[in-house]
């Protein structure tokens, strides 16, 4: 049966709704006489069926005697049950026994309180678990009361390797463990030097726990301690209660010291083992349900780990640790697919340790030959023969081996792992295994037959994937992940979280990057290619955010006329902020865009590549807002760059192309399309360009560049304050043919035209009864009117350069040919179309 916290009382499920009914319902009946009621009410039911209401504090038989088992949690995270608990003999030895729970509705998992679950153990003893759910938006205070095991004496890098430091880390952020522990202190307060008389305790009172470990009694057992040892239990429940009057009303936890290998300082592992059973004594005499955690029975076989015989070291404290993480937080979930590595179950020769900066992330350390990690409750239905590990390996030849429900368990897997560059350096293995099914505890064995030395680690873990699927991207939550996957050689690739470059990234492969809904951040680092494989890669990228403030670009590739150097890379629903998004200006290197990009970039271009292609249908926003002179690095969306190739904007049929150049600086850096030898607008596309400076300038180019509209597009190129106006060309000839709609426009009157450019350049439309209208100079566009109309089929004005050299018009209609005059006349050209596909 479930039960609640309810007020002072724990009523079950079905009281609590009663009383939030009659709340509810506005009955005019006082509280206090409602629980009078349950009370009543629930004695007779315990009198009627033979029950037996059992009081804190009651002598109970020890036969009968199982510890409580307090869990803690928060809101939103469920915790299993144990499979098995501890029971007590007359004597107060311990043993464990299979427990059968009554059923637990998940629903108390999303509400702060205490909830009591009752169950049977196999010699039919009756067993009790408290499970404490904390809010969520609260920091749970555990204090680590002890002696010098606690403290971590022995211990490398105590500061941060202690038993309660390397709790802290499995446990998270929610929870903030201090270190009490003091060396050489008994429980006794006639001891030597007694833990009560310390500052650690003063302090400990007065750091508002909500959990309290204590692990005392190694000390006692000294032989001028342990004389006095008949006051042991008394002094004990002293301590507990001292705690459990607290004003936050902490749970209590006492700890089984762990085994004591040798006599070192005088300690007696035969004493302490007649301790034990008066640490379980207590636990049953204490006034409130108050848990034992068993470390004698996890240190059994540590004595490798605890150098002089009585402190364990910084692994042997992780031992402890996971000991007593497992107590608080109950039988380990069910595992399957990708594994955080805080999930494991046991481990020996490990250390839990922690990122210092970014996310914090947990990770295993300091793992030597024939170190050790398991993970408990694994289904292994859906592996697909292999299991993937995210893990540092410093030194070559090191090899894991899999096994299955222990240490020396039937072996499924084996693996040399690939050597990384230091132990921070993270790669994935992929590790081939047998199929096997249902669920198992799945152990991890490290080992190195030329590195043997424990003092050396082989590997550091901290991720794991049950069912890795080869067709399937792998996951990266972090800079470091993603890195290790690009080395890896792992290239179809999806984020789980925003990530921020910590440097370079590499890309020896073709590489697809889901970003998933997330950020990557190139602010101060770029995605670029080892040029060292001497191939063109590919790089996709799509759906989600990218941030660049680095002047190379958030991807960059060294300018190169080598046909195997650059990338072919494709983005789709992109959005970018930042300095500049893609430098790839190699020679038949192609950018593509596809679906919806919205890139805006502040001293740089959009793009520098000589080839962008726009795909069909797709829609690319692009606008800059610095200045600067440079085509390069100034306020140009596209720069297509210098050389004397061919340099391509494709904009594919129905696409949508707004570019938006910045409005700052001097010169002519702030263009929509620089450097380009062709513009295509296909079937039905439009290509809208509109900003201060000339939109279009094309330089270095063997013949003239070409901008060419095709049926049904839409072409509108704007300038505010161009002296030049739409184009600022050392020659470019344009082709629209059946247009939709055509504007070329140049705001400032007074000036040149619409029109510029120093080599011999040309302009043809093909109409099929379309309407040009032209503005005079001295007319302000703006204005609805034009200055003239003409209907016609076909216009060509040929070999002009600027005011002084028309060239040639011609078009069928005369009238059109004889009043166009010169192309310096206007500021503005207009062509619509009612059947631009006729």
């Amino acid at each position: 049966m479930e039960k609640y916290i309810c007020g002072s009382m724990l009523v079950n499920k079905e009281t609590l709704i009663i009383i939030a009914f009659l709340q509810k319902k506005g009955e005019m009946i006082m509280f206090e006489r409602i629980k009078v009621l349950i009370l009543s009410f629930v004695f007779m039911l315990f009198l009627v069926g033979g029950g037996h209401l059992v009081q804190a504090g009651d002598t109970v038989n020890p036969s009968e005697y199982v510890p409580a088992v307090n869990l803690i949690t928060t809101e939103g995270e469920a915790v299993d049950l144990p499979k098995k608990v501890n029971v007590s003999d007359a004597n107060y030895n311990l043993s464990l026994e299979n427990v059968t729970w009554e059923s637990m509705d998940s629903v108390i998992f999303n509400q702060a309180g205490t909830y009591e679950v009752n169950g049977i153990t196999a010699s039919q003893k009756k067993a009790t678990t408290y499970i404490t759910v904390y809010s969520k938006e609260q920091t749970i205070n555990i204090s680590a009361i002890g002696d010098s095991i606690t403290y971590g004496m022995n211990v490398e890098n105590v500061g941060i390797n202690s038993y309660p430091k390397q709790l802290n880390y499995r446990l998270g952020n929610q929870y903030n463990v201090v270190n009490f522990g003091n060396s050489g202190k008994t429980l006794l307060e006639t001891g030597d030097d007694p833990y009560i008389r310390t500052g650690e305790y003063t302090r400990s009172l007065v750091s508002n726990p909500n959990v309290v470990v204590i692990q005392l009694g190694t000390n006692d057992s000294k032989y001028f301690n342990f004389a006095k040892i008949d006051n042991y239990i008394e002094d004990y429940l002293k301590l507990v209660k001292n705690y459990q009057n607290l004003p936050t009303k902490p749970i209590i936890y006492i700890s089984l010291p762990p085994k004591a290998f040798s006599s070192a300082y005088s300690i007696s592992q035969q004493n302490i083992e007649q301790i034990l059973p008066k640490i379980v004594e207590v636990s049953q005499k204490a006034d409130l349900p108050v848990s034992i955690i068993d470390n004698q029975s996890a240190t059994l076989e540590a004595s490798s780990l605890i150098p002089d015989g009585v402190h364990p070291n910084a692994k042997g404290a992780a031992l402890i640790a996971n000991n007593v993480y497992h107590t608080l937080k109950g039988e380990p979930r069910e595992l399957t697919g990708k594994t955080a590595v805080t999930e494991y179950g046991r481990t020996y020769g490990a250390i839990n340790s922690q990122e210092i900066t970014g996310g914090k992330n947990l990770y295993l350390s300091g793992m030597a030959h024939n170190s050790w990690v398991s993970y408990e409750n694994v289904n292994l239905d859906a592996n697909l023969g292999a299991i993937q590990l995210f893990a540092a390996v410093p030194y070559a030849e090191t090899k894991v081996t899999v096994r299955l429900d222990s240490a020396t368990g039937p072996i499924i897997g084996e693996q040399m792992l690939t050597q990384t560059a230091n132990n921070s350096t993270w790669n994935f293995h992929t590790i081939p295994v047998e199929k096997a099914t249902g669920n198992h505890t799945v152990y991890f064995t490290f080992t190195n037959e030329k590195v043997t030395d424990m003092n050396y680690e082989l590997v550091r873990l901290s991720g794991i994937d049950f069912n890795y699927d080869p067709e399937k991207p792998v996951e990266a939550a972090s800079a470091a992940e993603l890195e290790a996957l690009l080395a890896s050689g792992l290239t179809n690739i999806k984020l789980i979280g925003n990530i921020t470059l910590t440097k370079n990234l590499f890309l020896n492969a073709d590489t697809r990057i889901d970003l998933n809904g997330f950020l990557l951040n190139a602010d101060n680092y770029y995605l670029t290619k080892n040029e060292s494989i001497n191939m063109r890669t590919n790089l996709t990228i799509f759906n989600g955010s990218v941030t660049g403030r680095n002047s190379y670009g958030a991807i960059f590739i060294n300018d190169s006329e080598n046909l195997n150097y650059g990338m072919t890379i494709e983005i789709s629903d992109v959005n970018f902020n930042g300095v500049l998004f893609i430098r790839n200006n190699v020679k038949d290197a192609d950018v593509t865009f596809d679906g919806h990009n919205e890139v805006r970039t502040t001293t740089g271009s959009n793009v520098y590549a000589r080839n962008i292609t726009i795909k069909a249908g797709a829609y690319y926003y692009g606008s800059t807002e610095g200045g600067g002179s440079s085509n390069e690095s100034g306020s140009t969306v596209f720069t297509l760059g210098t050389s004397q190739t061919d340099k391509l904007l494709t904009i594919e049929h129905d696409a949508k192309v707004e570019l938006y150049p910045g409005n700052s600086g001097t010169g002519y850096g702030q263009n929509a399309v620089y450097g380009f030898s062709k513009i295509s607008v296909g079937e039905n596309a439009t290509f809208i360009a509109k900003g201060e400076r000339p939109m279009l300038r094309t330089e270095y180019t063997v013949t003239n560049a070409q901008v060419i509209g095709q049926a049904g597009s839409t072409v509108d190129l704007q300038t505010n304050d161009a002296v030049e106006g739409i184009s600022f060309s050392y020659g470019i000839d344009y082709t629209f043919n059946q247009m939709k709609y055509l504007n070329l426009e140049s705001k400032q009157i007074n000036k040149y035209s619409f029109m510029y450019a120093y080599r011999t350049s040309s302009i043809q439309i093909i109409g099929n009864d379309s309407v040009m209208s032209v503005w005079n100079k001295n007319q302000n566009s703006s204005v609805t009117e034009p200055n003239a109309s003409w209907i016609f089929n076909n216009f060509t004005l040929s070999n002009f350069t600027n005011s002084n050299n028309m060239g040639t018009v011609s078009s069928d209609s005369d009238v059109l040919k004889n009043q166009f005059a010169t192309i310096n006349n206007y500021n503005r050209i207009l062509v619509e179309s009612a059947n631009p596909s006729k």
